[in-house]
Formats: C-alpha cells, sequence, structure tokens
C-alpha cells in the first residue's frame, strides 16, 4: 500500500523532471536549434503532464489535510486516556504494574503521532508553497558552500603574529679608559716631593 509520503515523493520527482524538460527545450528554441512549431508540440505535452501532476498535487493534499485532523484527534484522545489512568493511580484505583503498562503505551503512541502530525504540515506546507524535494546535487552544493563559508569566517577570525621591530645596536668601544688626576692628587704629590728635596737639603747642611 502506497503511503502519502510515497506519493507526495513520486509527485515531487515528476513535477522536478517535467521542470527540467521545459528548461531543454526552451533551451533549444532560444539557440535556433529547433522551430517555433516543433517547440509548440512539446511544450503542449509538457504542460499537460505538469497540469496532471499539480492536479494530483491538489488530490493528495486534500488527503493530507484530512490525515492532519485524523492525527489530532487521535493525539487528543490518548491524552485523555493519560490522564484518565494518571487520576486512578492518584486515587489507588488501579495497582502499579498496570498503571506503569498503559502509561508506557500511551506515551509512546502520543509521541508517535507528533512526530508523524509534525512530519504531515511540514510536507503540507512544502506542497501548498510548490516547493520541492531537494535533489541529491543541490544538498551536496549547499554542503560544499557551507564548508566554504565556514573555512573563510576560521580564517578571517586566527589573528595575525605581532611583528616585533629589530632595534639596531652601537658596537661596544674596545678602548681603554683613561683617567685624569685631581688636582688633590697632583697637590699631594708636589707636597711630597717639596718634603723629600729639603730633607736632602738638611742632610747635606749636617754633613
Amino acid at each position: 500500500m502506497i503511503t502519502w509520503k510515497h506519493s507526495f515523493k513520486r509527485l515531487s520527482e515528476e513535477n522536478e523532471m517535467a521542470r527540467k524538460k521545459k528548461e531543454a527545450l526552451d533551451n533549444l528554441l532560444n539557440n535556433g536549434r529547433i522551430s517555433q512549431s516543433t517547440y509548440d508540440v512539446f511544450n503542449h505535452e509538457i504542460n499537460e503532464a505538469i497540469a496532471e501532476i499539480e492536479r494530483q498535487q491538489k488530490a493528495l493534499l486534500e488527503k493530507m489535510n484530512s490525515k492532519m485532523a485524523e492525527l489530532e484527534e487521535q493525539i487528543k484522545t490518548l491524552e485523555m486516556l493519560l490522564a484518565n489512568f494518571e487520576i486512578q493511580h492518584v486515587t489507588g484505583e488501579i495497582d502499579e504494574e498496570v498503571y506503569q503498562h498503559e502509561i508506557n503505551i500511551l506515551s509512546v503512541g502520543i509521541e508517535t503521532a507528533k512526530h508523524e502530525l509534525e512530519t504531515v504540515k511540514e510536507a503540507v506546507n512544502q506542497l501548498s508553497s510548490g516547493s520541492q524535494f531537494p535533489t541529491a546535487e543541490v544538498i551536496v552544493e549547499q554542503k560544499v558552500e557551507t564548508q566554504l563559508t565556514e573555512n573563510v569566517e576560521v580564517k578571517e577570525k586566527l589573528p595575525e603574529p605581532p611583528i616585533e621591530p629589530i632595534e639596531a645596536k652601537e658596537p661596544e668601544s674596545f678602548q681603554p679608559q683613561q683617567e685624569n688626576p685631581s688636582p688633590e692628587t697632583l697637590q699631594n704629590v708636589g707636597e711630597q716631593q717639596q718634603t723629600e728635596t729639603e730633607a736632602k737639603d738638611k742632610e747635606k747642611q749636617e754633613a
């Protein structure tokens, strides 16, 4: 049995194929490779195929809307049963084992129904807006574009290494520094020489 998911995907693929045929036919006419009369024959066939796809999409959309209403009612019923078991458990009307078993079943049923409801809503939105399932080529292009964008962002965020300036140092002088004698040193040397001279003169006189 074909579910709504298979029908939705099939119609999306057929619509994509018809779009590609229409684009190829337009290119042939624009490039002057076929005449207008030939173009009109093929274009009429493609338009009929697109019209049939749109008719089936409309019928599928009505079924999916009915499925949404059915799921919403199912979720409401399961939630009421869940609330009833919770109340009976609190009041002690059912034992723990029965309570745990029923609660687990109801919880799984509610989550499953909610998940399917969200999936149907998403498909209905795509079908209503005319958008289709992305092809494998589009998915690959999107992944490559995302990866390139991330690489550029990472490269822009990396800080550049700081450039430290190199200072030129003057060569050290190896010439020894000559110290000039201070005035006090010169005076002491002079006084010592004078004392020595006077002592020598005194020795000569005594001799």
